[in-house]
This record gives C-alpha cells, sequence and structure tokens, in this order.
C-alpha cells in the first residue's frame, strides 16, 4: 500500500467486472465510440477473463483506493512462437491493459504495475516482453527498455 492508500495486488476471478471496466475506459480513451462494438467486446472479456484467470493464462495486477474502487490494471500473457535466433525459447511475455483512471494518473501506479509485470516475465525465464503502445504510455514503457520494432499487422 503506498502512502495515499492504494493498494497494488494481483487479480483474482472476483476482479473481472473491475478489469473489463478499465479495459473499457482504455479503448475509449483512445478513441474507440461505438457502444455496439464495446459492449460486445465487454461481454466476450468477461468470459475470456474469468476462464483465463482460473487457469493461469492471464496474470494481472490491479490498484484499488483504500475504499476499494478500481483506478488503475495491466496484465500479461505468454505467447509461444516457434524459437527463432532472437528468443531461442519463443515464449513471450505480452503486456495488455495497462490503464490508470486520469485522476489518478501521475502517481506511480502503472510504472509499479509495469515493475511487476516485468518482474513475472524475468522469473519464468522469458526474455522478450511485446506491446502496443499509447502516445501516452511510449515514455513509460522506453523507461523498461521497450523498443519500437518491425511488427506490422492487418486487419481483415
Amino acid at each position: 500500500m503506498n502512502r495515499e492508500g492504494i493498494l497494488v495486488r494481483t487479480v483474482t476471478v472476483e476482479d473481472v467486472p473491475e478489469i473489463v471496466c478499465l479495459r473499457r475506459r482504455m479503448f475509449e480513451s483512445m478513441g474507440i465510440t461505438s457502444v455496439e462494438r464495446l459492449d460486445a467486446a465487454d461481454a466476450a472479456c468477461e468470459s475470456y477473463f474469468a476462464q483465463a484467470i482460473a487457469a493461469g493464462q492471464y496474470r494481472g495486477w490491479l490498484a484499488t483506493t483504500a475504499g476499494g474502487e478500481a483506478v488503475s490494471s495491466g496484465g500479461l500473457v505468454m505467447d509461444q512462437h516457434p524459437p527463432g535466433p532472437g528468443n531461442l525459447s519463443g515464449r513471450v511475455g505480452y503486456i495488455m491493459n495497462l490503464y490508470t483512471t486520469p485522476a489518478y494518473r501521475r502517481r506511480g501506479l502503472a510504472r509499479e504495475i509495469l515493475r511487476r509485470i516485468v518482474e513475472s516475465i524475468r522469473a519464468d525465464g522469458i526474455t522478450v516482453g511485446a506491446l502496443h503502445a499509447t502516445g501516452v504510455g511510449r515514455p513509460l514503457y522506453e523507461r523498461f527498455g521497450f523498443a519500437d520494432s518491425n511488427e506490422m499487422e492487418a486487419r481483415w
């Protein structure tokens, strides 16, 4: 717990509603405005997170106020790719959902959650972490050693 009474802890299945809510707020802050698409994503995520947390396939961290309000979160999934010269295990720690509500930004919450995520990746012996960065998050990720790569994507 920090000096403001904010606790950063590992998520449980009971935290799924808060994780989904913060994830939605993250997408809204990125300019996604379609209520239909956001509602559909919320429903799909509720099911995904409940299953993935219980199975240990998703690791997450949540920051809550002394009153129990969820104000920041972040998560991690482990992806398995074929081994290559730059990653002999093929394992990649994929970081996602790092978001802090505007009223609680600039207090080190995202930094603390990212520190725990990176620590978890490294504790598993994984040497590659990946994420998609917004302009707001990029400076934080760079301080942790993340840099632009050659990744591209297409959507059909």
